[in-house]
């Protein structure tokens, strides 16, 4: 004698399921909020950026402005090739917009000099 084998969402109470339905977002909304080094965009500091990119560009380096504000691995990249070209100027900028960068991570204020 073989029992007839019932589908579990059958055995399931229909107010347990529509009490977690309910919840919806509720509990995503109480998640931890995302770290900073997280964040698709870094908010560069607008004249400290157009320098920096119109900087390199005089050594034929030509950098992606959009990559820069929304990858934090390429504009530390950047960042670093700028202070290896041995141009004083370059290596002032790169070295603003890495501080910039360090309290935007630490949720420090800094203004741009």
């Amino acid at each position: 004698m073989e029992q007839a084998r019932t589908p579990q969402s059958q055995h399931r109470d229909p107010v347990a399921v529509d009490a977690l339905l309910s919840q919806g977002d509720a509990r995503w909304a109480d998640r931890a909020p995302r770290w900073r080094e997280h964040q698709l965009v870094l908010p560069w500091p607008e004249e400290l950026l157009s320098q920096f990119s119109l900087r390199m560009a005089t050594h034929g380096m030509s950098i992606s402005r959009t990559h820069m504000l929304g990858n934090p691995r390429y504009a530390l990249q950047q960042l670093v090739h700028a202070r290896a070209m041995g141009d004083d100027t370059l290596a002032m900028l790169s070295g603003q917009l890495f501080r910039f960068y360090q309290s935007h991570q630490s949720g420090v204020s800094l203004a741009a000099h």
